[in-house]
Parts: structure tokens; sequence; C-alpha cells
């Protein structure tokens, strides 16, 4: 659209010859307004089945007017099935605009719109207006599919003091193997614009310009006479559109005149995948793996006291970091052998451990009970401090799922310590465990020091302290101790259960052996709390060598 206006004077030398002229004009703008100055549909703003369809809401022109150079979260997501980032920039070639020329949004005819408004210096000035799409979730590329966007106020302008200029608009895309591709022309009754297969080396490409020598499209007015509009064929990550002067037609003598058009971004498709990601992450609270130790059971004091990040199945970072080397997969939670192909969608220089995997929404068809599982080969980071398998919590109106991470640590950071003392006795009928002190001998207290010497018949009581390291409890924990037999690892004689008789708080009794008897002492299946110690004890008979 030309936006200097200059004055025309004609003369009449008869009335009524005015009369009929200013008749026949507001006949023809009767039976016209109707049709040139109303907006069309982009016939391009079309979804197959099985995708969301959705195009820029009218807040999303301002947003990205004022936010160029950085990516904006756009709000016609449909309803966040589409996780669209726009970033717009825009470029100029031979020379910057001048004079009044600006890029802002704007509502015409209820519609919101970009508005290009150029004072371009000479005839060879090109404005490059580019659209990047990025998933907001993954921060990757995103491929839409039929983007469709329409120009308005594309015409000629031939100003009466010489100045001209004549519109010409060319829609490029990028696609998921990098090539290039041209808007495909939307045909738009009573427009007059049509595309031109430019094939000059500089500017190559299919265009938009106005047919014949239409001068002056209505102001501010999103008329089809000069609207144009396009529709990507194959999906494309990025958008350009290239605003400059169709000198095909013009002089390269003559001057350009301030012009203007509009852009509007009518259409994308999307098939909504499901994003689901973590981190496997090494749970040792700040515990080097050089201070780990798989014996300490200290609690109150040194390397694992005051410890509340370490083994607590969450992730702390910076105290905690990733791991690598394991797979995690989804699953159906009441099938885990079921794995539903999914595609890894972490961007680059995703830190150690950081995992990013998306399905389709139609992969997934009916199937809700969805779980992600963990797993890895090898030795290192044995041990769990989370499940390996966590419930998504699956909803389909849900698209992200973050946070799904998982807890290991090495060896020597395992969460319980069993550390297990004797003391020597004569078999009292009652003992008093807890009057027992420990000792640097088991002669007379419980040691971990070795027996020696220890003559038949006599017995051996036994203190078996269970500490729980972790900040989470220990569910099921089930203790097993075999009493020494007789040419059973190397034993050269046999130890029975003696008296007192087991706890039954703390015993399955009918699982241990009776007093008098050899066998598996067994606890009860009992729950351990997060940072706690819990003794054990039971008093055997030391065999004779017979």
């Amino acid at each position: 659209m030309y936006n200097t206006h200059h004055s025309l004077y004609s003369y009449f030398t008869s009335m009524s010859i005015l009369r009929v002229l200013i008749f026949i004009v507001c006949v023809t703008l009767l039976f016209s307004s109707q049709s040139s100055y109303a907006l069309a549909t982009n016939p391009g703003a079309t979804c197959d089945a099985g995708f969301e369809k959705s195009g820029l809401d009218d807040s999303d022109y301002s947003r990205l007017a004022s936010s160029l150079g950085s990516f904006v979260n756009v709000a016609g997501d449909a309803a966040g099935s589409i996780p669209l980032q726009i970033k717009m920039t825009i470029t100029e070639s031979n020379g910057p605009p001048t004079g009044n020329s600006s890029f802002t949004a704007t509502t015409v005819s209820n519609k919101g719109v970009f508005n290009v408004f150029r004072d371009f210096p000479n005839m060879q000035s090109v404005t490059s207006i580019e659209f990047d799409f990025r998933n907001r979730i993954t921060e990757q590329p995103i491929f839409l599919t039929n983007v469709a966007l329409s120009a308005f106020d594309i015409d000629f302008a031939n100003s009466s003091n010489g100045n001209s200029f004549d519109d010409y608009v060319l829609f490029t895309g990028v696609t998921a193997n990098g090539s290039i591709i041209d808007g495909s022309y939307q045909a738009i009754t009573d427009s007059r614009i049509r595309s031109f297969n430019d094939s000059r080396p500089n500017t190559p490409g299919v265009g938009l310009y106005i047919l014949g020598n239409t001068s002056n499209c209505p102001a501010n007015a999103l008329g089809t006479t000069c609207q144009g509009s396009v529709q990507f064929s194959e999906p494309v990550k990025s958008v350009k559109v290239r605003y400059s002067n169709a000198d095909f037609r013009i002089f390269n003598n003559d001057n350009p005149t301030n012009q203007q058009i509009f852009l509007s971004l009518d259409n994308y498709c999307y098939v909504p995948q499901y994003i689901f990601s973590g981190t496997v992450f090494n749970d040792n609270g700040g515990i080097t793996d050089t201070q780990a130790d798989a014996n300490n059971a200290n609690i109150s004091s040194g390397t694992y006291s005051n410890r509340p990040n370490y083994f607590n199945g969450v992730f702390n970072p910076p105290q905690e970091s990733g791991i690598s080397g394991s797979t995690v997969r989804l699953a159906n939670c009441a099938n885990p052998g079921t794995t539903y192909p999914t595609q890894s969608v972490l961007k680059t220089g995703a830190p150690t451990g950081a995992y990013q995997i998306s399905i389709p929404r139609t992969t997934l068809g009916n199937n809700t009970n969805l779980c992600l599982v963990e797993s890895r080969t090898g030795n290192t980071y044995p041990i769990r401090t989370t499940s390996d398998s966590r419930n998504t919590g699956f909803s389909a109106t849900t698209y992200n799922y973050p946070n799904n991470d998982f807890g290991r640590v090495i060896a020597e950071n395992v969460a319980l310590v069993l550390k297990k003392s004797q003391y020597i006795n004569d078999c009292p009928a009652t003992l008093n465990y807890a009057g027992i002190n420990d000792a640097p001998t088991p002669l007379i207290g419980f040691s971990t020091a070795m027996i020696e010497g220890i003559a038949p018949g006599r017995c051996i009581a036994y203190k078996i302290t269970a500490t729980n390291r972790a900040n989470i409890k220990i569910d099921n924990f089930i203790m097993d101790d075999v009493l020494q037999k007789k040419g059973t690892a190397g034993a050269l004689v046999t130890s029975v259960l003696a008296n007192p008789a087991l706890a039954t708080a703390d015993y399955n009794i009918s699982s241990s052996p009776a007093i008098g008897a050899n066998g598996i002492v067994t606890t009860k299946s009992l729950v351990l709390p997060p940072r706690s110690k819990r003794d054990f004890y039971f008093n055997t008979k030391y065999g004779t060598s017979q």
C-alpha cells in the first residue's frame, strides 16, 4: 500500500458528466465493497485428521512484535497440544529503510496482524522477516504442517511525483532435511494477487504481486483484492517473508515510495506429542566416592551425619549430579515388557544423566497406563534409591511429564549397614541383653573382636545392629542369620539356639529354630525408619567337636 497521497485535479466542462461519474463510482463501490474489502479465509488453513489446528492468537502479534530476536510462548497452542514458541527476526538488504519505517502489531477489521511499513532507500532494498518455530518443552525445532500465511495490501504504487513501487512478497520455508521450499499460492476469489516464479539468482522463488497496475489498495483494510495467501506443502521449522520491489516490472531509474503490507500467520497443524523427561542421578547427598564407606554406621557424627539429601530419592542439584549409562523406556505399567516406540528429543548440551523422550498421540491410541522404566548394564551405581518404574500419571490432555527422576548410588553408599558383635556367656536361662555394654573383648561385653579358644558347651550371644543411613525408610526388611553347622562352610562344630527365647516383636518364631535346634534365625518383615538403628539379639550354644 502506497501511503503518500497527492491530490489530482480534473476539470469538467459539464456538471452532468460529473454527476454521471459520481453515480458510476457509487454503484461500483456498492456492489464491490462486500467482496473487495472483506477478509477472506486462507484456503490453505486446513489440517488433516489426527492433527491439532491453530494459528496466531490476536495477542500473539503484539507480544512477538515487541520481543524481536527472542522466543515467545504462543497463545495459539490448541489448549497446549501445540507447545509452540516463535522467534521473529528482521534483516535488511541493500540499505536500511529510511524515514518513518516501522514494524508493529495492529488490529485491522477485528483481526490481529503485523504491519510492515517501509520507506526503502532504493528499488533493490529488501526487508526479510523470519519466523523460527521451537518446541517450548524440548527447546528443539518444531516442524509444523500446513503452515499458512497471508499478506494484505500488496499493490502497485505510482505517484504523481514519479515515485513508484510494486510490492513483491516471497514466502519460503525450511524443511526437516534443510531444503528451502516456496509457499504454495492459494487462489482467493476476487483477489488480483498472483504468483510469479522469479528465476533470477538473487531472488529465486515463487512470490506474490498484484496483477496489472492496480494501485493504492484501501488504507488499513484487509481487502481480498490485495490479499495473497500461501500454504507450505511440507512440514517446516521456519518461514521467511521477503518483502521487496517487483523490479521485473519497474525501471531501475525509478525512485521508491513508502509502502506497507500486513501479514498474518493463519494456520499450522501438529500431531501432539507426549513428552517424558527426567534425570538419572547419583543420590549421594554430596558424599564423594572417596568419602563413601559401606561399613560406616555412624549417623550422629562424621561423613553420614547431617546429610538430608543423601539417599532420599530426590534429585538435589547442584549438590547431586546426573550419571550416564542408563536407559529409560516407556512401558505398559500392567505389562512392563510392552515397550512403546519413543524418540529422544534431548537437546544438544543437556546435562549428564538427563533424558527426554516423546511419543505421538496417534501412536499411543487408547493406551493410558504408562510407566517409565529405568535400567542399566554393568556394575556401576548398582543400588537404587528409587523404584525402577515410575507411573507417569498419564492424562490424555496433559502433554508434558517432567521430573521423572531415578536415583542410584555406588556400593559404598549403601543405605543399610549391619554390624554383628558377640559376647561369650555361660548359657543362663535369662540374659539382659540391654545391660551388656560394648567392649573391646567378647569376654566382658559385645565386641567385634575375634573369639579364640572358646570351650565347647559355652554360649555366644549375638547383637546385630541394623543402621538405616538413608533419608527414606527401608521396607520389608528381613534379616537371616545362619547358625553354623558342622561340615558346612568349613564349620567344625554345630551351634544351636539357646535361651532366652527369641523376642516375638523382632523374630519370625515359626521360621526360626526352636531352642536347642540348628537352623536359620529369621526376623519378621519390618520397616526401618529413616536415619535409625535397631538391635537384634539371640543366644547360641557352641557345640562340641563330637
